[in-house]
């Protein structure tokens, strides 16, 4: 009797604990995500189809690889700032996902990089020229210029919880 008291004790314990982690998690989760897609040179790319994604102001279409090349885990944190195309959103790139950038720009000149917020379409980069070295990816948003310094915060706001989480 005693063996079976100090079992079911044990088992309540474990699941107290494993309830307490997973709201602990969820509560923790960034509320917003967002990936980086490559242009696709056309409808099919190494046996897979590509998705379409279109710009909500502009309207323009681009064929995109399905599957991100970069996430927001990828990312150390993203910055507002102005170039002579216009405002733009530096995204500073961990160390990692700067060698798949530099990769990527390599074998793939003349496409351009998608960048999706929740799951929709806010803005592209220029078409990679040359290799890139360096750790920063620009990208040209295409929503008002009044939403811009919100979503910068929710950009970094979902960096800063998923690096909390790396570290947890």
């Amino acid at each position: 009797m005693v063996g079976r008291s100090f079992c079911l004790k044990r088992l309540v314990v474990l699941a107290l604990v494993f309830v307490a982690g997973c709201q602990t998690t969820q509560r923790n989760l960034p509320k917003s995500t967002f990936q980086f897609y490559l242009e696709s040179e056309n409808t099919t790319r190494n046996g897979f189809w590509s998705a379409t994604a279109t710009l909500p102001i502009s309207k323009l279409t681009f064929n995109i690889c399905p599957h991100p090349v970069l996430f927001a885990g990828d990312l150390e944190c993203a910055r507002l700032a102005t170039s002579h195309f216009g405002k733009c959103i530096f995204f500073q790139l961990s160390q990692r996902a700067a060698v798949e950038l530099y990769k990527i720009s390599v074998e793939c000149g003349g496409r351009r990089m998608i960048f999706s917020f929740n799951d929709q379409v806010l803005g592209l980069s220029l078409p990679i020229e040359n290799a890139i070295s360096n750790d920063t990816l620009t990208i040209f948003p295409e929503v008002e210029e009044e939403a811009l310094d919100s979503l910068i915060v929710e950009i970094n706001d979902c960096i800063a919880k998923l690096k909390k989480m790396k570290k947890d």
